[in-house]
């Protein structure tokens, strides 16, 4: 699963730089961090053995949980459970996450060449992907943590101090 450890490690950088550039907060971050691993929920099915399953009588496709539309309806309900002011930021927060993740993986190597549906429901347009890395390579995770390292060292050294 180093693809998951990659995209938490995308999100970090992505929510510390915009922290660094937005109005948002330091505490919006785990935020980003959970929406870049948001779409990995659909790894469930690996849990579950099964593509697809039955929930309450309906029958569910995991996969479906790694499209921008699942995403925004699941940022949606957690920003919901904050505070009336910080619905904005938490929801902007998930979304840019879950656009890092989405972003990452038209990089990965697929064997048909296209990705997946990922911008379900606004198009299910299968956009041809990059082919830079497999999801199971380790040097995608060490680029990520080497950036990471180096943003949260600038974080660090250079946050304002009140």
């Amino acid at each position: 699963m180093t693809d998951l450890l990659t995209h938490a490690l995308a999100g970090y950088v992505f929510a510390t730089v915009a922290v660094w550039v937005t109005p948002l907060s330091r505490r919006h971050v785990p935020f980003a961090i959970a929406g870049a691993v948001l779409p990995d929920m659909a790894k469930v099915s690996l849990l579950v053995g099964s593509v697809r399953s039955t929930v309450w009588g309906v029958e569910v496709g995991w996969l479906a949980l790694q499209t921008l539309g699942a995403a925004l309806l699941a940022s949606g309900v957690v920003a919901l459970a904050v505070t009336r002011s910080e619905r904005r930021p938490v929801f902007a927060s998930l979304v840019g996450g879950t656009v890092v993740h989405i972003t990452l993986d038209y990089f990965v190597i697929r064997a048909g060449g296209v990705s997946p549906p990922y911008l379900y429901p606004f198009t299910w347009a299968q956009l041809p992907s990059a082919g830079l890395y497999l999801s199971s390579d380790m040097w995608p995770a060490a680029v990520a943590l080497a950036v990471a390292a180096v943003v949260w060292a600038l974080d660090r050294r250079y946050r304002p101090t009140f």
